[in-house]
């Protein structure tokens, strides 16, 4: 397999996100002190340009000092072609004020920028009815009715949306699909993640949903990383909420929850990112499931309308050593061509990223370390990462995006700072 032998620290800022805990046992104290050799030039250069294109976003989580967990999680993005004019525009997810301690000025929102096919965009949130407000944590596109342009999931801490596109004009058609999310017993849930899939091969596209941890403002844990103040809570302290499946009916009827009876129904998972592949060629797709402070999933399509768990027996669960991670952002990609797929999954700092390199019939390795990806990720907590051609050379690379959540993580841990910059691995 091409080791990802370039690590490039990219010029724009990272994302605000911050260390919990004070580190995980089992991997070796990184120096204080210095860092890696710089990065070989590469001829791959990015430049920051959301303001000269007209994008003015600014997320919003809330925060009023009371250190809320969800406050930890910043919102995802997607690039759509929404009026399916061959430009591709841009959604922002964004998460809300929390009640009784609403902000000034206008209400937190949904932004949607729509491309103007000359470098700039214009915002057409309020006309597209995408001006809706909730917190907000990640969105999925696909084309779920077959009507040739694609609509919008919506997760959030509390009940998702599922937003049908009318030739440009969105409506949240939620409630008529049966597509909330919140659990029969217990708090509303708190979505991460979403994928669409056609998980029977029916023509019609399911939705599979992660789910994080039962939490709410009433159960919110104090937490201290320094003694004294307050930090965010860990996900250790909370139960997980599983997964969901809903099957796609079509004909605008009802989706069905089919989580348990296709297998992928489990509470152990904290899950905060979900890939789809056909990682071992059978025509059927499965799903990889990143999870926080507990193992991943790999569910196997069976054909049959069930999914079976094999992360452990295909080595995709632990750490080398048996350990769960703390998963965040995962990715699959094709690494030769051939059939060689690789899952790569970003976690918490001081746990470098995983590269799960398939080797054999439902059999993985973790390879980040014979890709020279283990030392540069030790440190960084990352919450993001995609598989891409950066360099157009045909081969996959890796972009990580970095940060913690806790501002004064410096303070207590002298490597980590509040914001990271992303890292580019070329492959």
């Amino acid at each position: 397999m091409p080791l990802f032998a370039s690590a490039i620290v990219l010029s724009f800022a990272a994302c605000e996100r911050g260390e919990i805990e004070a580190g995980r046992p089992g991997y070796a104290e990184p120096p204080h002190e210095g860092g890696p050799d710089a990065p070989p030039e590469t001829g791959v250069h990015f430049a920051e340009i959301a303001a000269a294109a007209g994008i003015d976003f600014e997320h919003e989580n809330g925060a009023f000092g009371e250190k809320w967990m969800p406050e930890t999680l910043g919102s995802g993005a997607a690039f759509l072609d929404y009026d399916v004019d061959g430009a591709p525009d841009l959604l922002l997810v964004n998460s809300d004020w929390w009640p009784g301690h609403e902000g000034s000025g206008q209400r937190p929102a949904q932004r949607l920028y729509r491309n103007l096919g000359d470098g700039s965009f214009e915002d057409r949130t309020t006309a597209a009815g995408l001006g809706l407000s909730l917190y907000g944590m990640g969105a999925a596109v696909a084309d779920y009715d077959g009507d040739g342009d694609p609509d919008i999931y919506l997760t959030a801490v509390g009940p998702n949306r599922l937003l049908r596109n009318d030739g440009g004009v969105f409506s949240d058609v939620t409630a008529q699909l049966a597509v909330a999310g919140d659990p029969p017993d217990g708090p509303p849930a708190w979505s991460t993640a979403a994928a669409w899939v056609d998980a029977n091969l029916d023509g019609r596209l399911d939705l599979f949903v992660c789910n994080y941890v039962r939490w709410t403002p009433a159960t919110d844990l104090f937490t201290t990383i320094d003694g004294t103040t307050k930090s965010y809570a860990t996900p250790q302290q909370y139960a997980g909420e599983s997964c969901r499946l809903y099957r796609n009916e079509g004909g605008g009827a009802p989706f069905t929850d089919i989580s348990e009876e296709a297998g992928v129904r489990n509470s152990e998972g904290k899950s905060l990112g979900v890939a789809v592949t056909d990682f071992n060629g059978d025509g059927w797709p499965d799903l990889a499931v990143a999870n926080d402070t507990q193992r991943n999933f790999l569910y196997r399509n069976d054909g049959d309308g069930t999914f079976t768990d094999i992360a452990v027996r295909a080595g995709v669960a632990f750490d080398e050593a048996g350990r769960a991670r703390a998963g965040m952002g995962i990715d699959v990609a094709d690494l030769g061509g051939d059939g060689q797929w690789a899952i790569v999954i970003g976690n918490f700092a001081h746990e470098p990223l995983a590269l799960f390199t398939r080797i054999g019939k439902d059999l993985f390795q973790d390879r980040a370390g014979a890709a020279r990806l283990s030392r540069p990720t030790l440190v960084p907590l990352t919450f993001g990462v995609v598989f891409a051609d950066f360099n157009l050379d045909g081969v996959p690379d890796i972009v990580a995006a970095n940060g913690h959540i806790e501002p004064g993580i410096n303070a207590v841990r002298r490597e980590q700072t509040f914001a990271q910059r992303p890292q580019l691995f070329l492959g």
